[in-house]
């Protein structure tokens, strides 16, 4: 519930979440998000991101651009098609914080690539990131505020 992930995003802030690198790898799916300063899930975005198939897909960079050591992938899918944002991320602090970036935007058939646009990188002041709250005992979900405000759950697939 949004009260649970609230304390648990209190006791994060305080001691940190003992989120770790190796436990975020794999695809994450879209389950439930928040507004900023509202006690019910928005039930319009979470039916429409579920229903679209939203993922967050965190692999080891292969190339360590800019120190981010995650490859990072967010995408939603339409039947065959996929968008896809790609870009890099990594963690940092004790809560931890995940900043990131996206580099290009793709438009997938499949796995056909059909379309790809190259992204300006943001300066790092102003990327977005998560603040990672907590993870399931068995890493089966993971529980973060986006920098808009907004608080999101997503189940490990």
């Amino acid at each position: 519930s949004k009260k649970e992930i609230t304390e648990l995003e209190v006791l994060a802030r305080k001691k940190g979440s003992g989120i770790e690198f190796d436990s975020l790898i794999g695809l994450w799916k879209f389950e439930s998000v928040w507004k900023q300063s509202t006690d019910k899930e928005d039930p319009i975005a979470s039916s429409l991101l579920r229903i679209f198939g939203a993922s967050l897909e965190l692999r080891e960079a292969e190339i360590n651009e800019e120190n981010m050591k995650f490859h990072i992938v967010n995408s939603i899918r339409f039947g065959i098609l996929s968008i896809r944002f790609v870009g890099s991320g990594e963690l940092t602090g004790s809560q931890p914080l995940l900043p990131f970036f996206f580099r290009s935007i793709e438009l997938k058939s499949e796995d056909k690539l059909l379309f790809n646009r190259s992204l300006e990188i943001p300066k790092e002041k102003d990327r977005p990131f998560f603040a990672l709250i907590a993870m399931g005992e068995r890493q089966q979900w993971l529980s973060a505020r986006g920098r808009g405000g907004g608080l999101a759950i997503w189940m490990k697939n």
